[in-house]
Parts: C-alpha cells; sequence; structure tokens
C-alpha cells in the first residue's frame, strides 16, 4: 500500500508535470496566505517540501528575491519543471518526504502546499521537517480541509484515484502530528471552505 501510493503519486505528476493547471498552482488562494507569513519572517533560506512544479516557489521568487530558495519532491519530472522556472540559485532535490535526503537544521521556513496528503506516514514526514529545520525556525503547512462527512467520502475515495491521494486529515490528526514532532506555538486557521494554514515554531 506505502509503496503503491508513493509510485502512484511519481507516475501521475511525472506524466502531468507540463499541466497549465499544475504549472499555475491549484491553489493561488492558499499561496497568497503562505505569502503572507513569508513577508512577515522574511527568511533567509527556505525549503518547499512536495513542491510539484515549482508554482508557488515561482511566487516567493517574484515577491522576495532575496531569499535562498530549495525545493524538494518525489517526483523527477515535477524536479525539472522546478529547476526551468526558478533562478540558477535555487536548489532543487529529488526524495522523498518521508525520509528527506537532506542536513538537519538548514532552513528558517519549511513550506507544504497541499502534499501532506499524499504521505503514507505523515508523522514521518512532519518529523523531518522538524528536523530540517533551524531552531526557532516555522512550519508553514497549507492542506485540504473539509468538513467531517465530506472527509469521510473523500477518503473512501482517494484509493481509486490515479494520483496517489493517501489521506485527507482531520484539524485533530494534523495539530496531533505537528506537537508530536516538538514543534509549539501552533496556530491553525481555515483559510477557504477547504483548506486550512497550520503555523508553528520550532523552539530556539
Amino acid at each position: 500500500m506505502v509503496q503503491n501510493a508513493k509510485q502512484k503519486s511519481r507516475d501521475y505528476f511525472n506524466s502531468h508535470r507540463k499541466s497549465r493547471l499544475a504549472h499555475s498552482g491549484y491553489w493561488r488562494h492558499d499561496y497568497r496566505c503562505q505569502l503572507e507569513e513569508i513577508g512577515r519572517i522574511r527568511p533567509d533560506r527556505l525549503i518547499d517540501i512536495g513542491c510539484g512544479p515549482g508554482a508557488f516557489l515561482s511566487l516567493v521568487e517574484e515577491n522576495f528575491p532575496d531569499i535562498q530558495l530549495n525545493a524538494l519532491d518525489l517526483s523527477e519530472g515535477m524536479i525539472r519543471e522546478t529547476r526551468e522556472r526558478l533562478s540558477s540559485t535555487a536548489i532543487a532535490t529529488v526524495g522523498d518526504s518521508e525520509k528527506m535526503p537532506l542536513e538537519s537544521k538548514q532552513y528558517q521556513v519549511v513550506t507544504c502546499n497541499m502534499s501532506i496528503h499524499h504521505y503514507p506516514h505523515p508523522q514521518n514526514a512532519v518529523n523531518e521537517m522538524f528536523r530540517i529545520l533551524k531552531p526557532g525556525g516555522v512550519l508553514l503547512l497549507n492542506d485540504m480541509d473539509c468538513i467531517a462527512p465530506i472527509r469521510a467520502v473523500a477518503n473512501c475515495l482517494f484509493p481509486k484515484l490515479p494520483g496517489g491521494d493517501v489521506k485527507m486529515y482531520g484539524r485533530e490528526e494534523i495539530e496531533g502530528m505537528v506537537r508530536s514532532a516538538g514543534f509549539q506555538k501552533i496556530q491553525y486557521r481555515k483559510i477557504s471552505p477547504f483548506s486550512f494554514q497550520c503555523i508553528a515554531e520550532k523552539a530556539r
């Protein structure tokens, strides 16, 4: 099940890396909310986990050209797209979010947009996000959020979808993962009828 979901995700996103919708970004409103927080924090170094074709990072680069941008994605095709659309200073890495090929304590901000519902072991991924953040760093986590009945139906359908979707997580599950990883000052808020933003800090 785990490897099947990951392989489905890799195959699907490799084949959809030139999609116009993917290239423009699926969740532009959510991106704006993430950009607001980045503007408040003003990090020197940021990484986007599950970066897709770099739609979000291209907006970060446009708005904050001084930030050193980094990216991680399971799909080789999406990493190629990200490298092509960002400046030559950006670093894009192929890798599994649940076992990142990245050094610890490297980034001031970790973003993850509409990706965690693809992870068979999301706690491992959140633990990794904590590990790669510098002390005092901030996690900006964004994903789908629906009322419980809709979420239950979606979770029944996910295994039948081609994109490797695994599970849509509720607020208590997300907050529990973030807290278990070691994060503090956790803020969870709805930013649209279908999505949330969770902001959490790593202690200094």
